[in-house]
């Protein structure tokens, strides 16, 4: 089976495949976890969850006084760029890789009915 796109759905998509005993290639033309893992989901909730969090905190007895009042937008930042692996696609390419899938990075026509050309490399039915 030939999946596009190794965002959340293709990845799960290739993970059913190889668990039903099929083979499983994924072409990712950006970074293996796609648009939630990088620009969407993840970094929005490592942005957004501290504030309701603190928030909280605030509210429990006996931890109001041992919160601080300020947010350290720094740590934020920095803990949102490791939730997002730095930008980089590497982690998700690995767990992919060990279930395993075949990954073909780049793009290509699906010009072609016995296969399709992703960057230098082919994914056809058979692979």
């Amino acid at each position: 089976m030939t999946v596009i796109g190794a965002g959340p759905v293709g990845e799960n998509v290739a993970e059913r495949a190889r668990a039903a005993g099929l083979d499983a290639t994924i072409g990712e033309r950006e970074l293996f976890g796609g648009h939630c893992s990088f620009q969407a989901c993840v970094p929005s909730t490592a942005l957004l969850r501290p504030v309701p969090a603190l928030a909280d905190a605030r509210r429990v007895p006996g931890l109001r006084h041992a919160v601080a009042w300020q947010l350290d937008i720094d740590a934020v930042l920095a803990h949102r760029d490791r939730m997002a692996s730095y930008w980089k696609g590497e982690d998700q390419a690995d767990r992919l890789r060990s279930v395993p899938v075949d990954l073909l990075r780049g793009h290509g026509p699906l010009d072609d009915p016995d296969g399709w050309r992703c960057g230098h490399r082919r994914a056809t039915p058979s692979n």
